[in-house]
């Protein structure tokens, strides 16, 4: 089991190694535009109330040093940030696609970084070690702030609410810290997990590997309720108040009442779902790795379209009020007319799509394979 092995307070003044050479200051206000974290909120919500046109215009296109993991970049004002396997993080003017900094360090970055309070927090996975830092970074004074170690690997999106931020690691203990990083609880839910949690309320809800859902108690750390529901769950978790949606490696999606966990509905698609659920007011769009997207009722379960698109689904797509926008593995971000599942556009790339879209002010922005971000208006 991991557990933290040491704790220790990294003074703006320290210089530390792991990030020498780093800096991202930058001129910032309260912000218009915020996409804090992976799904927009920690319950992970990736619905835009925005109508969107059939006409799509290219804005730019900037490179990383390194390649993204099935993440999204996050958005402060008009700077998004994105973090790379080669341990880096970046900053890039929305507008332009102008670098503004770069925080170099020593790993990798497998998830979004999470942006509150002038600050940028990240979990940097050590190579060939079972060992985190977990990063906070202050980008309006252009300093590092604090650095913990977690002797784990924390691979997996961030959550958050008002007073702590929440981590996951692979081996299945979950991690509150303060964000002055005071470790609040821990809890050891001793099973492997890969599935994205989701916080809502007063309570988070995870997936693992035995194909268990958990609830525990964010105030205390306690496991309220766990309950077997299925086979291995490697898909994110959408959790509303009226329902928790996911799917399963035998690509079953599933809804279950967020009080008792007891199962609403489960629908059948033709194979495992890596990717978040997303949901509009009515309806569940959800791909597979067989490369089927599909459209289903929220309250019944019920399959109002399927497509085939020849390609691989496990990044989690966007919804607008009218469209849909859909990353695939084959080298392609698909946008789709939401009620029928029709081709629209077609954006064709030249490495498979890796980066969930994200849609500020009808600017789409979107990153493949080799650390490539792209950014598109629609008009």
């Amino acid at each position: 089991m991991g557990f933290l092995k040491k704790f220790f307070y990294i003074i703006i003044l320290l210089i530390v190694s792991a990030c020498s050479a780093s800096l991202i200051k930058l001129n910032v206000k309260l912000p218009e535009n915020l996409h804090p974290v992976f799904g927009t909120t920690s319950h992970r919500s990736f619905y835009y109330p925005v109508t969107l046109s059939d006409s799509l215009k290219f804005l730019w296109r900037a490179n990383t040093y390194g390649g993204f993991n099935n993440s999204s970049v996050v958005v402060y004002d008009s700077i998004i940030f994105v973090g790379e396997l080669s341990g880096r993080v970046y900053s890039f003017n929305m507008n332009t696609g102008k670098q503004l900094g770069v925080i170099k360090t020593k790993g990798a970055v497998y998830s979004s970084p999470l942006l509150t309070n002038f600050r940028v927090y990240f979990p940097l996975v050590k190579k060939e070690k079972k060992l985190t830092e977990f990063i906070v970074y202050d980008f309006y004074s252009g300093k590092e702030v604090y650095i913990i170690e977690i002797e784990d690997r924390i691979v997996n999106q961030l959550m958050y609410d008002e007073d702590a931020v929440y981590l996951t690691a692979e081996d299945g203990t979950i991690y509150k810290y303060s964000f002055e990083m005071k470790l609040i609880w821990r809890t050891e839910t001793n099973r492997n997990i890969s599935c994205v949690p989701a916080l809502l309320g007063n309570e988070i809800i995870i997936g693992n590997e035995a194909g268990e859902i958990i609830k525990i108690d964010k105030t205390s750390g306690k496991i309220l309720l766990r309950k077997k529901i299925s086979s291995n769950i490697s898909s994110g978790i959408t959790f509303e108040k009226e329902a928790i949606y996911f799917g399963d490696d035998e690509g079953f999606l599933f809804s279950l009442n967020p009080k008792n966990l007891e199962l609403i509905f489960k629908t059948k698609t033709s194979s495992k779902i890596l990717m978040n659920p997303s949901t509009d007011l009515d309806n569940i769009y959800v791909g597979n790795l067989r490369g089927d997207f599909y459209c289903i009722e929220k309250l019944s379960g019920k399959i109002l379209w399927s497509k085939n698109f020849k390609g691989s689904f496990n990044s989690t797509p966007v919804i607008s009020s009218n469209k849909l926008i859909v990353p695939d593995s084959f080298k392609a971000y698909w946008i789709l007319e939401k009620t029928t599942g029709e081709v629209v556009k077609k954006i064709e790339l030249e490495g498979r799509a890796k980066l969930s879209p994200v849609l500020i002010d009808k600017k789409l922005f979107i990153g493949y394979d080799d650390g490539v971000l792209e950014a598109y208006e629609f008009q």
